[in-house]
């Protein structure tokens, strides 16, 4: 392979074969979105590539749902090795563990490897190179800054994309910061239809993601901690829909747990007013602290909606959680009956 160069994505595009865009597991629809708006990057730097977005796991039903408006070529676990592949683009992973089975091929590959995120950036010697903006709300903004930086005009059908992924993680700009608003603008100056993306979010839930959530509600915890409430509860699916659905509720935190293909995974949400307040970041603070726990876990995320995965019981994660919490806030934690 040649030299790398200084600009994405560092190697020489002329000669790419074969190309891997790669999601994190359970991908939402920022990491979908981000990959497809690369991917289309990929095709204009290389016309001659083949270029897949690579699903670790399953998507979130939004993000196959956007899948079928933004339809790409995507693989899987089932796929073949990851020796194919030339060139690897991870985009909103986080912790490389949520790269699921892919994070054992992309090792295995000599392929060059770049990481686009805006998540805190973890240590590892998986990249080559990193482009992480942390200050970002979402991969979105990132992928809209790459455009940029290459001189490289924003298609429609990519605009819209990009502002929908962008809507999603910033709570349709509810938290958006600086750069999520000039991107947004940019976005509709490039003919995304901010109205479209919003329609696109809005789907109707599916009849599994309903019973979720009604059976979270059924479950309900009511928690005080100083002036704040939180709600917690378990569930075995759809945890951050439930998380989500708490906060919709009147919820200052928020969290979901329940015990899913042999591990239990955690689903938090804090309102920004609580972050605003507090200035605690949910992704390092507490599900980053919480997943290193038990052994073999792992977490991360942003200031308001983060995730974790432990090998510890849904009860025992959920009690860490609390903890951290009512530390972090200073004051106990308190049932309400």
């Amino acid at each position: 392979m040649s030299p790398p160069r200084e600009r994405f994505p560092f190697v020489e595009t002329e000669g790419l074969r074969r190309v891997a865009v790669v999601c994190h597991r359970n991908a939402d629809a920022d990491a979908y979105l981000s990959a497809y708006a690369l991917s289309a990057l990929m095709k204009r730097l290389s016309p001659s590539a083949e270029v897949d977005i690579v699903a670790p796991g399953k998507m979130t039903l939004t993000a196959r749902r956007l899948a079928r408006i933004f339809p790409h070529r995507v693989v899987d676990d089932g796929a073949t090795g990851g020796e194919i592949y030339e060139l690897f683009v991870a985009v909103d992973v986080g912790h490389t563990e949520l790269l699921g089975s892919w994070l054992g091929k992309m090792r295995e590959s000599g392929a060059f490897k770049v990481l686009v995120d805006h998540h805190p950036i973890q240590r590892t010697t998986l990249y080559d190179r990193t482009i992480v903006d942390r200050k970002a709300t979402s991969a979105a903004e990132v992928v809209y800054a790459i455009y940029g930086n290459l001189r490289v005009p924003v298609k429609r059908r990519v605009a819209q994309a990009l502002l929908a992924a962008i809507l999603f993680d910033s709570q349709h700009l509810a938290i958006a910061g600086q750069s999520a608003l000039k991107a947004a603008v940019g976005l509709v100056e490039d003919g995304a239809s901010l109205e479209g993306a919003r329609r696109m979010l809005r789907g109707e839930p599916d009849y599994g993601e309903v019973v979720a959530r009604l059976k979270g509600a059924q479950r309900l915890e009511i928690i005080r901690i100083g002036p704040w409430v939180m709600a917690r509860s378990r569930v075995g699916s759809f945890h951050a829909a439930v998380a989500r659905g708490f906060l919709n509720l009147g919820a200052d935190i928020a969290i979901a747990t329940g015990r899913t293909e042999g591990e239990t995974r955690c689903s938090l949400r804090s309102s920004a007013r609580f972050f605003d307040a507090t200035k605690i970041h949910l992704g390092t603070k507490v599900a980053a602290v919480v997943g290193r726990e038990g052994g073999g876990g792992y977490g991360g995320g942003h200031p308001t909606a983060a995730s974790l995965t432990s090998n510890l019981t849904a009860e025992e994660v959920e009690e860490r959680c609390t903890s951290e919490l009512s530390k972090l806030v200073k004051a106990p934690a308190v049932h309400v009956e």
